[in-house]
């Protein structure tokens, strides 16, 4: 039955959850494709259900939209009137809190998660994809490079690589939207006398350009540029395409210019910054939507018949 359902479980001995949205051609039958969403440090599956507002995109599409929790991402919570309680994070390297510290094992959740998805509806689990926010971005990156047989393809959304050197052991296709003037996660990354722990935007691309085979020199698309008259001027859109890879796949950087820490093609954030909900987020963009950019992009993919066949 279409709509959005909340499915609790246990895994390592704690209680997780996830939010599945089933889209209305699932009433076929056949196995739908999976794309996985995870909310950004100090939020939850709802939250990022919400703010990606992904679920029209997998009902015009077809697939399972999922929206997973993480663990709890501190002892002491800023007090926050939206997620309250539910503020969560993802061990996916270096980011972020308490997962990291606990060494929460959220591969092996997702993995989990995978497999109680498809226990309960029927799932294409060679067409198993992964997106997310800012630590739920990274969180997808992290699986990607730990779990790569069960994953066709990913996308991360403000949220670079936070593991110092990947070993996938397939190439993935990896797409990253992030803004230059990103004010939470730098796309220059953070200072540190080890080089291999800045973790800026393109050291990770990098990573995924050397482990994939690709070409080193990419090609700029067109730039999209905001509209001096419009909402969204100032501010600019390049895709970055590293091409040649192994297996035919591809590494694409959407680099912004103007924007923030945001889910691109959201309203939120946009016009006059005293009408923005997301306090310390910077500017929203809408010149590229990120909905449909990644499941365009995802759509080319599928897991060899070989990997993740059994979930």
């Amino acid at each position: 039955m279409s709509g959005s359902y909340v499915i609790h479980l246990t895994f390592d001995g704690l209680p997780r959850d996830y939010r599945i949205h089933v889209p209305p051609q699932a009433a076929s039958g056949r196995p739908l494709p999976l794309v996985i969403n995870m909310a950004g440090a100090t939020q939850n599956g709802q939250i990022e259900e919400i703010l990606s507002d992904m679920d029209p995109n997998a009902d015009a599409n077809g697939y399972l939209a999922v929206y997973p929790d993480g663990t709890r991402i501190s002892k002491v919570l800023t007090p926050d009137p939206v997620a309250q309680q539910a503020q969560y994070g993802w061990n996916a390297g270096e980011c972020c809190g308490l997962p990291v510290a606990r060494k929460i094992n959220d591969v092996g959740f997702l993995e989990k998660v995978i497999a109680n998805v498809a226990a309960r509806t029927p799932v294409n689990l060679r067409r198993v994809y992964m997106t997310g926010i800012s630590n739920g971005g990274m969180m997808a990156y992290a699986f990607a490079a730990e779990a790569s047989t069960h994953v066709a393809a990913i996308a991360s959304v403000s949220g670079q690589v936070e593991i110092p050197v990947i070993h996938p052991t397939r190439p993935v296709p990896t797409m990253e939207f992030h803004s230059v003037n990103d004010p939470i996660a730098k796309f220059a990354g953070v200072p540190n006398k080890n080089p291999l722990l800045v973790l800026s935007v393109l050291q990770g691309i990098h990573q995924w350009v050397k482990a994939d085979g690709c070409s080193r020199t990419p090609h700029h698309g067109t730039e999209i540029v905001g509209a001096a008259d419009s909402i969204s001027a100032g501010e600019t859109a390049t895709p970055i395409t590293y091409t040649h890879c192994r297996g035919g796949v591809e590494v694409v950087l959407w680099r912004f210019t103007g924007s923030g820490h945001v889910w691109p093609g959201s309203p939120l954030n946009m016009g006059p910054k005293k009408n923005w909900i997301l306090t310390g987020s910077g500017r929203g963009i809408i010149l590229v939507n990120a909905d449909e950019t990644m499941w365009k992009f995802f759509s080319h993919y599928e897991l060899p018949a070989t990997d993740g066949s059994g979930g």
